[in-house]
């Protein structure tokens, strides 16, 4: 069965998790901002989640590959 699994961690990601993407996936300039998993399939490698942009109403949401994300354990 596939899971959501990050390149940091063994587990995987769950709704929630705060992530950061790896620095070679990652856009120019989109490493300040806070990004949270907000869908987390049991049976997919993909997760969805929202990025937190200041001075935005709606804020981006965008479904990417786990072993793209590095979990920030809390």
């Amino acid at each position: 069965m596939k899971h959501p699994i990050p390149s940091n961690s063994p587990a995987p990601l769950k709704i929630g998790d705060r992530v950061r993407i790896v620095p070679e996936w990652q856009d120019p300039g989109a490493d300040p901002y806070e990004r949270l998993v907000i869908e987390a399939p049991a049976d997919s490698t993909r997760v969805s989640i929202r990025t937190f942009v200041p001075g935005l109403l709606i804020h981006p949401i965008e479904w990417i590959e786990a072993d793209k994300l590095i979990h920030l354990h809390q």
